[in-house]
């Protein structure tokens, strides 16, 4: 661990905030790739928020940590939009009246897209760029307090994501199994702050991955088929043809949905929760608790 000593946590913020700032206008932009990148660092900064930054500083991470909630769900609307495309782009398409349906399923997406990017910029948080910049000039805890935190915050997630497994068990409850998917997005987040200074914790991740992959198909299609219903709804009076179609399309998604519910349940994330080592390094001590220490100390 000696030669992680003088690591401090503007070693391991200075990225996250620096890529995320870089990212504001380009999503603000509507660049598709963007917009996923942003919602994605700004959940990763806010969930190591807690761990990097506390003490005299807790008014301040929690301005930044509402700010960044407000962002992630300012551009919720265009990226949804953004995933529903690129699925409509793979339905089946032949016939004359499927390619006149995702033709139209396309344009009604990109009109929406338009709409919520429009939306997102009036709801911007206009104070996130001096909040984060802020960040970089506050107190930093030690590297053995960084790692306690870290790993007792992957510990959390970790058991959290197990009672919902268990509680779950074979159902398909799409609610319920994107609560599931939250959580194991938490648990990847608090290893990827230990995997800045342990060597195990990246190899943790990779198996957390596919977990994740099959929670978000799934979440993606039924996001898909709720809008496709919506549009059915909206249509139903003046193209009754039209409603049908969107209604067997949502029908369609939602068995795409189960499909991914299959893959997630084939790939028995409770075992692999239950044998994921939370240690810290396998060649070093793990920090103890300070009560622990004094005991050692005065023994």
């Amino acid at each position: 661990m000696a030669r992680y000593g003088r690591l401090r946590t503007r070693s391991l913020l200075q990225p996250r905030v620096g890529a995320l700032l870089s990212l504001v206008d380009p999503a603000l932009g509507g660049q598709e790739e963007c917009v996923h990148d942003f919602r994605v660092a700004a959940r990763s900064l806010r969930a190591s928020l807690q761990t990097l930054i506390r003490g005299p500083h807790t008014t301040l991470v929690g301005k930044t940590d509402l700010a960044l909630r407000r962002a992630i769900r300012a551009l919720a609307d265009v990226r949804d939009r953004d995933v529903g495309r690129s699925l409509i782009l793979k339905m089946r398409a032949n016939s004359e009246p499927a390619s006149a349906l995702k033709r139209r399923v396309l344009g009604l997406c990109e009109s929406d897209r338009r709409l919520a990017l429009a939306r997102s910029e009036r709801r911007w948080p206009r104070k996130l760029d001096r909040l984060l910049t802020e960040l970089l000039h506050r107190g930093e805890p030690g590297l053995q307090v960084i790692i306690r935190r870290a790993r007792a915050d992957a510990w959390r997630q970790r058991g959290c994501s197990l009672d919902l497994i268990r509680s779950l068990g074979r159902r398909y409850d799409p609610g319920r199994l994107h609560d599931l998917r939250i959580r194991i997005r938490r648990l990847r987040y608090a290893l990827e702050v230990l995997a800045e200074v342990d060597r195990g914790a990246k190899l943790r991740l990779i198996v957390l991955k596919p977990i994740q992959s099959a929670l978000g198909n799934g979440q993606d299609h039924v996001v898909v088929s709720g809008w496709l219903r919506a549009y059915a709804t909206r249509f139903r009076r003046s193209d009754t043809a039209l409603a049908s179609a969107l209604d067997r399309e949502a029908v369609r998604f939602d068995a795409l949905s189960r499909d991914s519910h299959a893959t997630f349940l084939r790939l028995r994330a409770k075992g692999i929760l239950e044998g994921l080592a939370m240690h810290v390094d396998p060649f070093s001590e793990a920090p103890q608790p300070a009560r622990k220490r004094r005991q050692q100390a005065t023994s």
